[in-house]
């Protein structure tokens, strides 16, 4: 009998055991350092009390040599050399010592960040001075490779645009990073093809919300949001008559079983192109103890301008996100969950690709978190690092595959925080769509269940004892639509 070979996890950063996780400890020993030598402190001046005692000073007169026995040892003990207060003076050392380091650390990766952001938005501003400067043998140079283009055959039209795009993937596969670099750098580039005019005195954006004080991808995202016309308006209505799938009638025992459920919800549309906008919400458990999760799909427009008016999950959503900017497809969801009756209680959200990216700013959201404790929150193929703070009582699990292009539209790494975790795994070939694809990512979710990782495994850890993986019975689950 063959075992099936999980893809292997290639790193995970942040999370209970990450670098940040490690700062807090340090700080926490720190706190401890302090609280010793305050302790040692307050005995050594109790020493002083008790020689300053009256009724102890009395009693010298009886026993003069006795007395100022006792007065050498407890100012030896108290004062002296090896004394409390020596050993407080110490031990406050040690605690501004771990200060210093952990303060240290920190710089030093504010200061790796902002050299890789400058880097990656100089190479940008250069890139698009050059386009910008050579803008019009650009485009005689398309029109010829156009005119040549469509001399082809058909079958020759197509080897060779497999063959740019097997090309394609494979290099965002092999060298994700330098994609990543590529994508940083759309805040220069944008600064370079426009003059400056992002950054200049036309103030078309605010830039200088990052690293650096120039313009950024989430500069570049908001601009591209804003000339779509940054539409928020949304509609939302409950779908009835959809039955829960096989994997959605029973709690989730884990990631995997996650991914599966929301790979159901994706599907909805696929069967019904009409239920475009679909989210589902899986009621867990009875009440008062009833927890709620949500499962929110990704893009289904990919067009860079949108089709049509109703697609709420499309490309302008994807820039308002990046953007950091309310959308439609956000607003929408929290509609149809106050709808469910969800106000006030314990929510997860797991989300694909786009479905991540929002999944990921509602959770950071003042606004929605008033109306719903988000414990969790799962994503699978999504840009999350425009949201560089999710709150402490929120634990999420982002999960990107090697070769997926999407997770690295956001330019950056994830944000390490103790409880936030990334996880890469490598289920990737050239094939870009298909990295994508959700059953990677329940693959990815097996090899994740599978580890030992600390941070993963407190991850998981955590969603079994609030109740969203296990065997409690599922009493519902609700469809609604989300559209413009």
């Amino acid at each position: 009998m063959s075992t099936r070979v999980l893809p292997p996890i290639e790193s995970v950063s942040g999370g209970s055991h990450g670098v940040h996780a490690g700062y807090e400890q340090m700080l926490v020993l720190a706190e401890r350092y302090e609280r010793q030598a305050g302790d040692l402190v307050e005995m050594a001046a109790l020493g002083a009390r008790v020689m300053a005692d009256g009724d102890l000073l009395e009693s010298s007169v009886l026993a003069p040599l006795s007395f100022a026995d006792a007065e050498v040892h407890v100012l030896d003990a108290t004062t002296g050399a090896d004394g409390l207060t020596v050993r407080a003076v110490g031990i406050e050392a040690d605690a501004l010592g771990v200060r210093a380091v952990v303060a240290a650390f920190r710089a030093s990766d504010a200061l790796a960040e902002r050299t890789s952001e400058t880097i990656d938005n100089t190479m940008g501003r250069l890139v698009g001075r050059e386009l910008a400067a050579a803008l019009p043998a650009l485009l005689v140079a398309g029109a010829i490779s156009y005119a040549w283009w469509s001399t082809l055959p058909p079958d020759e039209q197509t080897a060779l645009q497999d063959r740019l795009t097997e090309g394609l993937g494979e290099l965002v596969h092999d060298h994700p990073e330098l994609a990543q670099h590529l994508v940083n750098s759309g805040g220069g580039l944008l600064d370079g093809l426009t003059g400056g005019l992002v950054t200049g005195s036309a103030r078309l954006l605010d830039p200088g919300d990052g690293a650096i004080q120039g313009a950024t991808t989430n500069d570049a995202a908001r601009l591209l949001a804003l000339l779509l016309g940054d539409d928020t308006d949304y509609d939302v209505h409950q779908l009835t008559g959809i039955a829960p799938s096989d994997n959605q009638s029973s709690a989730p025992g884990s990631l995997a079983d996650l991914m599966r459920s929301l790979d159901d919800t994706n599907d909805l549309d696929q069967d019904e192109p009409r239920r475009h906008g679909a989210i589902q919400i899986q009621t867990i458990g009875q009440p008062p103890h009833e927890r709620y999760i949500v499962y929110i799909p990704g893009t289904d427009d990919m067009s860079p301008v949108p089709q049509d008016g109703e697609h709420v999950r499309d490309m302008e959503t994807s820039y308002q996100l990046i953007g950091g900017m309310d959308s439609a497809y956000g607003r929408g969801i929290e509609q149809a969950m106050l709808d469910a009756g969800l106000d006030g209680k314990d929510v997860m959200l797991v989300g694909h690709s786009q479905g991540g990216m929002v999944s990921t700013s509602l959770a950071a959201d003042p606004d929605f978190t008033r109306h719903f404790n988000v414990q969790h929150v799962v994503t699978a193929g999504s840009p999350t690092a425009q949201v560089p703070l999710l709150p402490d009582g929120t634990h999420a699990l982002h999960l990107e595959n090697r070769g997926d292009a999407v997770p690295l539209l956001d330019g950056e790494d994830n944000p390490d925080q103790p409880n936030r975790t990334t996880v890469k795994f490598d289920q990737g070939t050239s094939n870009v769509g298909g990295n994508h694809g959700i059953d990677r990512y329940v693959q990815g979710a097996q090899a994740a269940d599978a580890s030992g990782n600390g941070s993963i495994q407190d991850q998981i850890r955590h969603m079994q004892q609030d109740g969203y993986l296990g065997s409690d019975p599922v009493t519902g689950v609700s469809t609604y639509q989300v559209t413009r």
